[in-house]
């Protein structure tokens, strides 16, 4: 498996992908009354289809045989409706966003036209974009400004606060987890924060936030952190470790590494990226990449091997032995002090340290001969003497 952070065809390809969305993007010509008609008018009907997919509406077998007037008059009153259920899951930079659109009649010809989360807006209905007099302009519909003033007051403004700091608290649990099912994120999330909280709400919350963060993903029943790359086979491991709980992380930590590209600064980190900037000729972003590719290799599973064939691969080999020697030694030692996916957060020097738990009976001695205390109705010695009770 190749592990690299920087090559050409990579850039290359993604250079190739914003071409391309940048040229969709400016197919669309500006509406004159920014209705959500004329945006949806404005749309193919892949685009159409795309906005069906994703509202959970019936989508067509054969879109050629659709007319698009027809499925601009079946998703008109459902994007409508869906907005109404969306805002209550908004997060603040997010509603940053609508309040500027809304203070410009519905334009934001401002947003950074590269940021890619402005095509999840557009796929659920809420943004859409336009060319006017050469610019590509975002715009906010008026039916769906008009749905967003009816709640855009000071509890929204403490919603949006507040579902914030969930998607904060989630995503830097899943850094240290790797995966958590959502019931017990969902726990552990309601241990950190003052307010209540509906499992539904939630729900909401951390799906808005999958799509909107790119630190994160949201599956089926769990939250994951992006890097993870094979989600069963990391829960399957978890589930062998039954003896080992979850860390218990406080909550500035938590919050700190619910920051996109955040990365936990330890002694360990900071040696081992001293050591590549001053023997490999790397910056200070360069030498931070390297290790967080390290990490990314480590976390997922994969040990010496992996990581000796990333710095081949990015050219990071050193010429005296003893240099090679001092290099594995500190990624054995960042390794020892990594918080590990596969120990629910825990690092290799914890669980070493970690004291075994002893057996504690309570109550009366049982003896060898007494009733077996599972109820089986057998002597204890016949039964469950060799178990801990």
């Amino acid at each position: 498996m190749e592990f690299s952070f920087s090559d050409e065809q990579f850039n290359k390809v993604i250079a190739e992908q914003k071409a391309e969305r940048m040229k969709s993007l400016r197919r669309h010509k500006l509406p004159e009354k920014l209705t959500l008609e004329e945006a949806l008018n404005a749309l193919t009907k892949t685009e159409l289809e795309d906005i069906q997919y994703n509202l959970n509406l019936p989508v067509a077998t054969n879109i050629n045989r659709v007319k698009k007037a027809e499925m601009v008059e079946a998703v008109l009153p459902e994007v409508i409706k869906f907005s109404q259920r969306w805002f209550v899951s908004a997060f603040e930079d997010q509603k940053d966003i609508f309040d500027y659109a809304c203070k410009h009649k519905g334009m934001a010809g401002d947003l950074q036209l590269d940021d890619g989360r402005l095509d999840y807006l557009r796929g659920i209905g809420i943004m859409y974009c336009g060319l006017s007099d050469g610019k590509l302009v975002w715009y906010m519909p008026k039916e769906i400004q008009k749905e967003y003033g009816k709640i855009n007051n000071a509890a929204f403004q403490q919603a949006t606060a507040l579902n914030t700091e969930v998607i904060r608290l989630a995503s830097g649990l899943v850094f240290y987890y790797g995966v958590m099912d959502y019931d017990q994120l969902y726990a552990k999330v309601s241990e950190y924060i003052d307010d209540e909280l509906e499992f539904a709400d939630f729900i909401g919350i951390i799906l808005n936030g999958g799509c909107w963060y790119d630190n994160i993903q949201a599956g089926k029943h769990e939250l994951m952190y992006s890097e993870l790359m094979n989600v069963d086979a990391l829960q399957a491991e978890q589930m062998k470790n039954t003896s080992i709980d979850y860390a218990d992380l406080p909550y500035d930590k938590v919050w700190d590494a619910g920051q996109e590209s955040y990365v936990e600064s330890t002694g360990a980190y900071r040696a081992l990226a001293q050591f590549l900037m001053n023997k490999c000729n790397l910056d200070v972003l360069q030498a931070a990449e390297a290790v967080r590719s390290i990490n990314i290799i480590i976390q997922n599973g994969y040990g010496m091997k992996e990581i000796v064939g990333f710095l081949k691969d990015q050219k990071l080999v050193l010429p005296k032995m003893e240099e090679t020697q001092e290099l594995y030694g500190l990624i054995g030692r960042y390794n020892n002090t990594l918080p590990k996916w596969v120990l629910k957060g825990h690092t290799e020097d914890e669980l070493a340290n970690m004291p075994r738990q002893s057996v504690v009976r309570v109550g009366k001695k049982i003896g060898r001969n007494d009733p077996c205390p599972c109820g089986s109705g057998k002597k204890y010695k016949n039964c469950c003497l060799d178990k801990n009770y």
